[in-house]
């Protein structure tokens, strides 16, 4: 994010104040003065001092090495954030059923497509470097918005590992154990003299959950309250009471589909776009007003998922609350 000019002249006044030339000539000034027993030399440092310092701190070269030191530490925040964020990704990802579900090639490898991302934007970034027809601004605004899609693509992938497990968890029907895998069996025994044992059968993975089963046993649970209502008139005012539980939890699920698809069609483009950007990057008529405007269309598509996920983030806390109590 740039500085604001008022803040910018702050910090630019202050690297001036500090700097090796200034802070020589005030010591020099100070000694003379001391051994002179005169305070002239250290009043005309002062003055002089004064009217360097305001030149220099709205001049070019301060205000463009601040903004290049603002720059680096942003962009090193933004690395250190998305490193913790990759961690907390990857041991989402190796949780069981998610790991189970990649292995079995119902689920994408983001982390094998995350690390796409990464080389395109190193390629995007030695292409950038070899073109001399850009100053370092473009160059670096470029690969800041790379790296900003990189963050938006690991939160994407969380929203999306948290929606499967909520799915996986949620058993609103009388019977949750018929959904429940197989156990695997035992080891069984040669019949030789070494008596090895033979490997146990792995079983296939558990199938992806299904919103439209979970509304399917909402809506056969909701049928036997109703049934049970009618068949024990005493109990009918509590079985209303679970009902309206239960068709709560129905729209707080299609809630969380709509948000769910919505993470999915965007972790669809991530690919794309990096492989796009690559392409004009390296194209020989490079524009750089035509990436930064197509990037910019991207960032903003992205912001706008963002705020439709945060508009719905009430219904998944909601159903994760209901899961924690229920």
């Amino acid at each position: 994010m740039p500085l604001d000019k008022k803040t910018l002249l702050k910090k630019s006044i202050a690297k001036a104040v500090q700097s090796p030339g200034n802070l020589v000539a005030g010591a020099v000034s100070l000694a003379a003065s001391a051994v002179m027993w005169n305070p002239l030399p250290l009043i005309l440092w002062g003055l002089g001092a004064t009217g360097w310092v305001s030149l220099a701190a709205t001049g070019d070269r301060y205000l463009r090495k601040i903004e290049e030191e603002e720059r680096r530490e942003h962009e090193a925040k933004a690395e250190q954030d998305r490193g913790a964020l990759l961690q907390k990704v990857d041991a989402m990802l190796a949780e069981n059923p998610i790991a189970g579900w990649t292995r079995a090639g119902l689920l994408p490898d983001y982390l094998a497509v995350y690390r796409r991302l990464l080389e395109i934007r190193a390629r995007v970034a030695r292409v950038l470097a070899d073109r001399a027809d850009l100053d370092a601004g473009t160059r670096s605004g470029i690969l800041q918005q790379l790296g900003y899609m990189l963050t938006a693509y690991l939160n994407f992938v969380r929203e999306r590992i948290v929606y499967l497990q909520i799915l996986a968890t949620i058993r609103p029907a009388a019977d949750a154990s018929r959904e429940a895998p197989p156990p695997p069996p035992p080891l069984e025994k040669r019949r030789d003299s070494r008596l090895q044992p033979v490997r146990a059968f792995s079983p296939a993975a558990a199938p992806l959950p299904s919103v439209e089963k979970r509304l399917a046993e909402v809506g056969e649970k909701v049928q036997q309250l109703q049934e049970l209502a009618k068949q024990e008139p005493a109990t009918a005012r509590t079985r209303q009471w679970h009902i309206g539980i239960l068709e709560k939890q129905r729209d707080l699920l299609l809630e969380c589909q709509k948000r769910d698809q919505c993470v999915v069609a965007q972790l669809g483009a991530f690919s794309d776009v990096f492989e796009v950007i690559l392409g004009r990057v390296s194209a020989s008529q490079f524009s750089a007003t035509e990436v930064a405007s197509y990037m910019g269309t991207v960032v903003d598509q992205i912001v706008e998922t963002e705020r439709f996920l945060d508009s719905l983030k009430p219904a998944m806390d909601e159903l994760i609350g209901g899961l924690e109590t229920g």
